[in-house]
């Protein structure tokens, strides 16, 4: 759908699916991009193009990244299936549904935290009301 996009995956999390078809994981939808010349493949945590960084967070699913854009004075942060949506942020709860609950609880905590105090605006894939959250600079 994107024929000039570049994309970047975790090289980890993309063997774990390969190894573990599931209904997150349907491989039809994601082995394409393994011929596409515009994949780069990811390990740990790291930075692309200087402003967009990366971290391995583990606990949406055993190598789960989130990513962090810093651009002057601006952060934006896409927690994915971590922080999918304004309301989990906000609760205190484990979904069932994550690798390890625990983890996520706390790393939505750290990161709401976190957030107010450094001013980040929150993008949330899954939030139909609030897909985008700008904290009260």
């Amino acid at each position: 759908a994107f024929e000039n996009a570049e994309y970047y995956v975790n090289k980890n999390e993309w063997a774990y699916a390969l190894e573990n078809e599931s209904l997150s994981y349907k491989r039809d939808n994601f082995l394409l991009l393994e011929r596409y010349s515009k994949t780069n493949f990811l390990e740990g945590d790291g930075v692309i193009d200087d402003y967009i960084y990366y971290e391995v967070s583990g606990a949406h699913s055993p190598y789960h990244q989130v990513f962090k854009i810093v651009e002057n004075d601006e952060i934006v942060f896409f927690g994915a299936d971590v922080a999918p949506q304004l309301m989990q942020m906000k609760n205190k709860f484990k979904a069932k549904y994550d690798y390890d609950g625990q983890k996520s609880m706390e790393l939505r905590q750290k990161w709401w935290k976190q957030g107010q105090e450094e001013n980040w605006d929150f993008l949330f894939y899954h939030d139909l009301k609030s897909p985008v959250f700008k904290i009260d600079r």
